[in-house]
C-alpha cells in the first residue's frame, strides 16, 4: 500500500488504449491506428489519469479535486513508483502539477 505524502499527489496514468473507446474497439478488431493521436498528446505535454491518493499538505488543505478523479497533469513532471511488495505503480507528482479536473460531470463554466 502506498500512504502519498506532504504536497504530492499520486496518480494512476491511464494506458491511451484502455481508455479511449474507439482505439480499444480498435484493437480489438484488429485495426492499427495511426500515431497521429499520441503524437497530439505528446505535443500538449499533458497525460490522463485517476487520483490515487493526495498527500495532506497538498493544496494547503483546499484540494479542488478527490481521489477518483480524472485529471490532466503536465507530462515528466514526476516519477513512477513501483510498490517492491505488491509491484502495484503510481505517478507521484506535485500538487501543482495537475492542470485539470476532466470528470463527465464537471460542467463547462
Amino acid at each position: 500500500m502506498f500512504k502519498t505524502l506532504r504536497h504530492y499527489v499520486s496518480v494512476k496514468p491511464f494506458d491511451i488504449d484502455e481508455w479511449d473507446d474507439t482505439r480499444k474497439r480498435a484493437k480489438q478488431m484488429g485495426f492499427a491506428l495511426p500515431e497521429m493521436e499520441e503524437n497530439k498528446r505528446a505535443k500538449a505535454s499533458v497525460d490522463v489519469g485517476t487520483v490515487y491518493q493526495i498527500g495532506p499538505t497538498a493544496y494547503d488543505g483546499d484540494v479542488p479535486f478527490q481521489v477518483g478523479d480524472i485529471v490532466a497533469y503536465v507530462k515528466n513532471a514526476g516519477k513512477f513508483v513501483v510498490n517492491p511488495f505488491t509491484q502495484e505503480e503510481v505517478y507521484v507528482l506535485n500538487d501543482e502539477d495537475i492542470l485539470v479536473v476532466l470528470n463527465k460531470e464537471t460542467e463547462n463554466v
